[in-house]
């Protein structure tokens, strides 16, 4: 059984537990960590103390690429943005997000121009 820890405080949607059981097999376990975290080191401690398989999170970009820079490449949650609640997964602050797929993380990079 491939555990996944699930580093969000909004849990799993049935939609996306489907996918990961797809992914992983059906006999996934996935276990949500909605507590704060500080650090992405932070991060990594409980990740590697709970034994997991691999890990689904919601966080800034930053703390995405220190992951990386860890050794560990997350699952990212892609929600698209939709027009009508009827065709959405989830409502979030008045906006209507579908769930597309998950994604790997392997690098963050971001270009900026002036």
């Amino acid at each position: 059984m491939k555990r996944i820890c699930w580093f969000s405080r909004h849990r799993p949607l049935e939609c996306q537990k489907e996918a990961l059981k797809k992914m992983f097999g059906s006999e996934v376990q996935i276990v949500q960590d909605p507590q704060p975290f500080s650090s992405a080191e932070e991060i990594s401690k409980r990740y590697r103390a709970g034994n997991f398989d691999d890990m689904v999170i919601v966080a800034p970009l930053s703390v995405l690429a220190k992951l990386v820079e860890l050794g560990i490449k997350p699952l990212w949650c892609q929600m698209d943005v939709t027009e009508s609640r009827q065709e959405s997964d989830l409502t979030y602050n008045g906006r209507h997000y579908k769930f597309n797929r998950f994604r790997r993380v392997k690098m963050v990079h971001v270009e900026f121009e002036d």
